[in-house]
């Protein structure tokens, strides 16, 4: 198995954390929609907040990720094996359910809305756990457990969630509108598409791992 280039590992890690945050979900917009229209907040500001919040999030865990478990005395390519079957797990169960996975706290936030509708905010349960939640931790922190030690390795990853997060400006503050108004069946048809890529990125760095643990 050949090592990826460093502009592969950067596609690879955008695709992956593009799907799982999905700046683009109605689910995500309609709630962002609802707390900026209730408590009247300055659209492109609360995108920006959103977007910092799970910018801070992820780059914390991609930076620290790698030492905490050298640290724990976790082998990298035992995690990268149980993280790419983790994000693999997200894939499939977007692909057949057509919707966003659970890992990423969306039966939370519907147990939240039941016991208590004006809870919603920017921070919970939008920025995480819905979007920067266990899901994008375990990804993150995977991808960058998978390439060479140092920055040099990490950096692609922190890239990624960069460029992730000025999509997600974009996504609430710019075509909120548009991507609210979206069928449930082309909703259905852009969760099993993104799905079926994640699935696919997650049984790579399975692989990745399965490499760097038996050193092949």
């Amino acid at each position: 198995m050949t090592q990826l280039s460093t502009f592969e590992v950067f596609v690879q890690a955008f695709l992956a954390v593009f799907m799982i945050v999905n700046p683009i979900d109605p689910v995500k917009i309609i709630i962002f929609n609802r707390v900026v229209l209730e408590q009247n907040l300055n659209r492109t500001a609360a995108a920006v907040k959103v977007a910092l919040i799970v910018f801070g999030i992820l780059m914390v865990a991609s930076l620290i990720g790698r030492e905490l478990l050298q640290l724990l005395g976790i082998n990298l390519g035992a995690f990268g094996v149980v993280g790419g079957v983790i994000v693999a797990g997200m894939g499939f169960e977007m692909l057949y359910g057509g919707k966003s996975s659970r890992t990423q706290g969306v039966k939370e936030v519907e147990e939240l809305e039941e016991t208590d509708p004006e809870a919603e905010g920017l921070v919970l349960p939008l920025a995480t756990p819905l979007m920067a939640g266990p899901g994008g931790i375990t990804t993150v922190i995977t991808l960058a457990a998978s390439n060479k030690a140092g920055i040099d390795g990490v950096w692609p990853t922190v890239v990624a969630v960069a460029l992730v997060c000025i999509c997600v400006v974009i996504g609430f503050a710019l075509l909120g509108g548009f991507f609210a108004r979206l069928s449930t069946s082309a909703t259905a048809m852009l969760a099993r598409i993104g799905g079926l890529i994640l699935a696919t990125i997650g049984v790579q760095l399975a692989l990745g791992g399965l490499r760097t643990f038996y050193g092949f």
